[in-house]
């Protein structure tokens, strides 16, 4: 009984959890304060990158307490999913683009826990820094303050849920360190506003691919 009890307790807290990690993702401070491109693969990245700290802090606990992992994962997924079909698209459509998003999420999972397991051995941090670069910035020469602060970002999130029990971290959805103020410019404002695209997350994230 109580083990059912602590199972449907994590299956009700993980849409919450995820929601937590959309709304961190829409922040403009990534696409005003970090040249990132402000596109519909970008926006999807974040996400990935914010699910990934949290799965990273989890990955370390009991099967039992992992469960929450996966039921994150699953409503992330059974979301994306469920977007592409309310878009129109039919079940062969909806199959494959499905199997492109898993594809790229482990992928990108793969590698920001192999940067950061070679940061805490002491094995240099070029895995991660080409990952961040890879993913976040698909491979554009970037001025190495971007990738120096998405590396802390990372770091210090992981310290931060590190450092505090798995029953607040929960209660709190896993809130993320807070961001400084975004900074806003005519520009900004004049460099995109030929890509912007009036669409809330997370339908946009799903048109990247084709």
């Amino acid at each position: 009984m109580f083990f059912q009890r602590s199972k449907n307790k994590y299956k009700d807290i993980a849409p919450k959890i995820y929601q937590n990690i959309i709304e961190r993702s829409r922040s403009k401070f990534f696409y005003l304060n970090m040249d990132i491109d402000d596109s519909f693969e970008s926006r999807f990245d974040i996400i990935i990158l914010h699910s990934f700290i949290i799965f990273y802090f989890l990955k370390n606990f009991s099967e039992y307490e992992k469960m929450l992992s996966q039921f994150l994962f699953d409503f992330m997924f059974n979301d994306f999913d469920n977007n592409l079909r309310e878009m129109g698209f039919g079940d062969i459509a909806v199959n494959k683009k499905m199997k492109v998003f898993i594809t790229a999420f482990y992928g990108r999972i793969a590698n920001y826990s192999k940067g950061i397991d070679q940061i805490q051995n002491n094995k240099g941090d070029g895995t991660l820094n080409k990952a961040i670069l890879n993913n976040i910035y698909k491979g554009k020469d970037k001025n190495t303050k971007f990738l120096n602060f998405f590396k802390r970002y990372i770091i210090k999130n992981l310290e931060l849920f590190n450092s505090r029990d798995l029953k607040i971290n929960i209660n709190e959805r896993f809130k993320f360190l807070e961001l400084k103020n975004s900074k806003f410019s005519i520009i900004y404002c004049l460099k995109k506003f030929k890509n912007l695209v009036f669409v809330s997350l997370p339908l946009y994230i799903l048109f990247f691919i084709a």
